[in-house]
């Protein structure tokens, strides 16, 4: 039988797609939505399938996978809706349980649930290959059960006919074990890409076994070994969006092809694309998303202008606006402008929203903005908290202490501000324990539910400050303050209300504290101690010399903590030899005899750019000392964007360009600073930014000086 490239049909079967199983009849629309999934053409899956099912001797089987199509595509409640109704319908049916599975496989937050309905459709469909697949998916996505997952890969993978996609899966699970935790598996990581090799040896033509460790090894800082990956993946699929933005990025982020060439390369693929796919939605955000990297700005408008005209009922408009209020919310002026309040208040009057997390970060920011304009009514306040409240699930220390906070301090709707308040303790507790993997240690953890409470305390005693119940509110500003002492917003709020009471030394003692707490904008707490002075003194004459004192006396403070943050047991850096912006290369060894400071950034990073000039400041100090070197390792995916950036900047201190080192140390917070000392160890670990770094680094800097040799 002649074979038909995949390139000529979206008709093709199993054997072209890998996917496992029988193969069912020719041009099925079953088949034919199964083989657009396992080719990754979800879009097309969406265009075609609602036709094809209407066509479908086998129904609830096309229906099924054209609700995994659904999912896969973003719109994942309304592959649940479909899938439930099919359940309901057909209990028994085998199908509208695999449906139900696939389309919680891809929701966040429904693990458990998406196991028990592929576990359903096993049973249902004895024997089903398309049921084993899902049923090894739905457990790799569940942090606890991917080790079943490989076990019942190795246990199914002889029972099916082409095993090459339930390889993939296993591959996938490995990969998740390896990356998800505070420090990668590098046995692992080596073990999944060795299982997606097996399965590409299994079927050459299966399209994820390509495609997801090309993707992989891209965000891995190894796009020069994904690109090969990717390029076969787009010649097995040449209509999916998402193999073609996964070869996007793999010559994006190249460091071998120079800048010339990425630009040629990704020009023609993506006018190729364009000719093929422009009456695609999904297509014409994917070219606008490359188009923000690319920095192509008239291309850009000109798709988003598009897709609000032709599609603006769909994911793809609701992004278009995000980013559009995103961009302004950047400026001092775009966050206070009329223009971020109006597309805030017209995104959330839309009829229809399909990213509730968007829906929740629109209402969060509306809020926030009406909060700032005394003339708002209470009311519409409280709507704008009622939609952040319903809708905001990311950011629950904003919607559960930001929002009751200014309540209160607007005294509006103060009921509603303190049952919010009271649950929000809980929420801010139930939050850091559903991320119980992010953190390294038991004692970590532990902190982390301590600060989060604190801000749930703070919250409500704020709240019941401006209730006038003042003993149960100095009780909850207390616990915030026992639970964390460095809330600049905590040590504000006891100020203000020892003020309140008259109590002129405890208010000061405590605005005091708070004036030296490290966060970026305005200190509260400075503007409450230059009021002070000046009820005291009748003037803020001496203003000057009274805040020298303390900052004297904070500067010695820190100071005296820096012995205590020598790491334990100091322990050599892991070795690096990564090129500069010049080309050429640096190697951790060469260093060795010279004290070291590494400072981790990226110009995604916006805690990063805050801290370099101080950084910059630091590089010029001891430019000329032999003994002492600063850089700096460079973590954006495009090492063509920093050089620009730093020309703009005027930004001299040196940079070396990440080649996966990061990801080999298992840092994932940035900034991140090591300061080494001569013999290469790590002795100081800085991690977040620093607002007096000038100082605070100097000072490590010469601490290390008194570091003796190992005898």
């Amino acid at each position: 039988m002649k074979r038909i490239p995949v390139a000529l049909s979206l008709l093709a079967v199993l054997a072209v797609s890998g996917a496992p199983g029988a193969a069912q009849p020719a041009r099925s629309p079953a088949a034919t939505l199964r083989s657009l999934f396992f080719q990754r053409d979800f879009a097309g899956a969406l265009v075609d399938g609602p036709k094809l099912v209407a066509q479908s001797r086998d129904a609830s089987e096309a229906q099924a996978w054209y609700a995994l199509n659904l999912a896969r595509s973003g719109q994942g409640k309304e592959a649940i809706a479909m899938a439930e109704q099919l359940t309901a319908k057909r209990p028994k049916d085998g199908w509208a349980w695999f449906a139900l599975a696939g389309a919680l496989n891809y929701l966040e937050g429904r693990p458990a649930d998406a196991v028990s309905a592929a576990e359903k459709a096993f049973e249902l469909l004895p024997g089903n290959a398309d049921a084993v697949w899902l049923r090894a998916q739905t457990l790799a996505n569940d942090e606890n059960r991917r080790g079943d997952a490989i076990a019942f890969v190795d246990a199914q993978r002889g029972r099916v006919k082409n095993p090459a996609e339930i390889v993939v899966t296993k591959g996938y699970a490995l990969f998740l074990q390896a990356t998800s935790g505070t420090t990668r598996d590098e046995a692992k990581l080596k073990a999944a890409f060795a299982v997606f090799e097996e399965a590409r040896q299994i079927d050459p033509s299966n399209v994820n076994a390509w495609a997801l460790p090309a993707s992989y090894l891209t965000g891995l800082s190894r796009s020069d070994e994904a690109y090969p990956l990717a390029k076969k993946a787009l010649e097995l699929a040449p209509r999916s969006t998402s193999v073609h933005q996964t070869y996007w990025s793999a010559i994006r982020t190249s460091r071998q092809f120079d800048a010339e060439r990425k630009q040629k390369e990704i020009e023609a693929d993506v006018t190729a694309f364009l000719r093929a796919n422009g009456d695609r939605r999904g297509a014409l955000y994917a070219v606008v998303s490359l188009s923000r990297d690319m920095k192509w700005a008239e291309r850009r408008r000109e798709l988003e202008e598009r897709i609000l005209k032709d599609f603006n009922d769909s994911p793809e408009a609701e992004w278009v606006l995000a980013y559009r209020w995103r961009e302004m919310a950047r400026t001092k002026e775009g966050s206070t402008s009329l223009q971020y309040r109006q597309i805030l208040t017209d995104y959330v009057a839309r009829p229809n929203h399909y990213r509730t997390g968007l829906l929740g970060e629109a209402y969060r920011n509306l809020f926030m903005v009406l909060a700032a304009d005394s003339t708002v009514g209470g009311d519409e306040l409280y709507r704008a908290a009622e939609g952040a409240l319903k809708y905001e699930t990311a950011n629950v220390h904003i919607v559960r202490a930001d929002i009751p906070v200014a309540l209160a301090d607007r005294k509006v709707h103060l009921a509603d501000a303190e049952r919010i308040a009271r649950e929000g303790i809980d929420a801010l507790r139930r939050k850091v324990e559903s991320q119980r993997s992010l953190y390294e240690s038991q004692g970590e953890f532990e902190r982390a539910i301590e600060t989060m409470t604190a801000v749930g305390h703070d919250a409500l005693g704020w709240v019941l400050f401006a209730e006038d119940r003042l003993a149960d509110a100095e009780k909850e500003l207390l616990a915030a303050y026992e639970l964390y002492h460095t809330s600049r917003t905590n040590l504000d709020h006891l100020g203000r209300f020892y003020l309140a009471q008259k109590d002129e030394a405890k208010a000061e003692e405590y605005f005091v504290k708070g004036l030296g707490v490290q966060a970026l904008g305005t200190n509260p707490c400075e503007t409450a101690l230059r009021s002070l002075y000046e009820r005291r003194h009748g003037s803020l004459d001496g203003i000057n010399d009274y805040f020298t004192k303390l900052a004297d006396r904070d500067r010695t403070r820190r100071k005296d903590a820096v012995p205590a943050q020598r790491l334990t047991t100091p322990e050599p850096a892991p070795p690096f030899n990564l090129k500069s912006l010049d080309g050429k290369r640096v190697s951790l060894d060469s260093l060795k005899g010279k004290i070291v400071v590494v400072n981790f950034w990226g110009i995604w990073c916006g805690w990063c750019v805050e801290e370099l000039p101080e950084y910059q400041k630091l590089f010029e100090k001891y430019a000329n000392d032999p003994g002492v070197a600063i850089l700096t390792i460079d973590n954006d995916q495009n090492a063509d964007d920093v050089p620009p950036w730093m020309a703009q900047k005027k930004y001299t201190f040196p940079v070396l360009l990440d080649d996966a080192y990061v990801n080999k140390t298992g840092i994932t917070a940035f900034p991140t600073t090591w300061f080494l000392d001569p013999q290469g160890r790590k002795v100081f670990e800085k991690i977040g930014w620093s607002e007096k770094l000038l100082e605070e680094f100097s000072w490590r800097i010469e601490a290390l000086r008194e570091v003796k040799k190992p005898s």
